[in-house]
């Protein structure tokens, strides 16, 4: 594929195109032409492929469904787009991954972006900024504890923690939807203050944090269990009680329920009426069985008790 400046109109192309086109045929009419027309071959063939690129790069926006996707989401977009392939092989689909809150922001500024998948607090508002016309719910994340294969340490549950020495990662409390449950479930615990200070790393990344613990640097750490599935060969995997994380957060995209952290998959407006956007857009929803087998919940908890706690700058 050739990739040209997507910046430059329609009509800024034919201007160029006109422009070397007649100091071309200047060329053919001035002095000895024997010796300028290998050049000017060479221009002409130049303008083609110029010219050829566009209509190429067309083509491929024109086919290609551009995906948004958080990064704790990729697992199960690769397994769904593998099976989208195998049913209409002709289809295109381009995944884009990153943090669900900054592919948000980066559709807001550049505009791009077809669909977009995220989990809470991002869907949102970003509906409420205009930037998705409608959106579905896939299922819910859940955060665990990652410790090393065997579980050295003897770590049974979230007081353990607690325990002096131990190194511990976790979600940015601020920026983070995760980091800001942990903030939660310190909240209500007794030892809560003994674990934060066994907290030596607060990164975005799930899988920096599992990666940590893997090769020794951490000695656990709070992910969700979608990403901890990812290193079931090096890692072992507690669970957390749902009595710690029944709360609801103001975090810096909107309210969230900590209880039940949705993810979500949305159209946004340039896309809505495209019918190859829209025929992925409905697979993606048909398939959320995918969504359960790579570890994320389908149904909901109960409600979570309506107590709110600004957690945002």
């Amino acid at each position: 594929m050739v990739v040209i400046n997507p910046y430059i109109p329609n009509k800024s192309i034919i201007f160029i195109v006109n422009f070397f086109f007649y100091r071309i045929l200047e060329g053919l009419f001035e002095g000895d032409c024997f010796m300028k027309k290998p050049v000017l071959w060479l221009t002409m063939g130049a303008i083609v492929l110029f010219c050829t690129s566009c209509c190429t790069k067309k083509t491929v926006e024109s086919k290609g469904v551009l995906v948004l996707c958080g990064g704790s989401m990729r697992d199960v977009l690769e397994e769904i787009v593998e099976r989208y392939s195998r049913l209409k092989p002709e289809a295109v689909v381009l995944p884009t991954y990153g943090g669900s809150g900054e592919l948000c922001a980066q559709m807001q500024l550049a505009g791009k972006g077809d669909l977009y998948i995220c989990h809470d607090p991002f869907m949102k508002w970003a509906a409420e900024k205009g930037l998705i016309e409608e959106w579905q719910t896939l299922g819910y994340l859940d955060v665990v504890i990652v410790v090393p294969k065997g579980n050295p340490k003897r770590i049974g549950g979230m007081k353990d923690l607690a325990r002096k020495g131990l190194r511990i990662g976790i979600g940015d409390t601020t920026y983070s939807t995760s980091g800001v449950m942990v903030k939660e479930m310190f909240a209500r615990l007794e030892e809560g203050e003994k674990i934060m200070a066994n907290v030596r790393l607060e990164t975005k990344g799930h899988q920096q944090r599992c990666t940590d613990v893997a090769l020794g640097a951490l000695d656990a750490a709070i992910v969700w269990y979608p990403v901890a599935l990812l290193f079931k060969e090096k890692l072992d995997v507690i669970s957390i009680s749902s009595e710690y994380v029944d709360t609801v957060s103001s975090a810096t995209y909107g309210e969230s329920d900590l209880n039940n952290v949705k993810v979500c998959i949305g159209i946004t407006p340039r896309a809505s009426g495209r019918e190859e956007a829209r025929d992925f857009y409905e697979f993606v929803i048909g398939n959320r069985d995918v969504f359960r087998i790579k570890g994320f919940r389908i149904e909901p908890r109960l409600p979570a008790r309506k107590r709110v706690r600004e957690s945002g700058p």
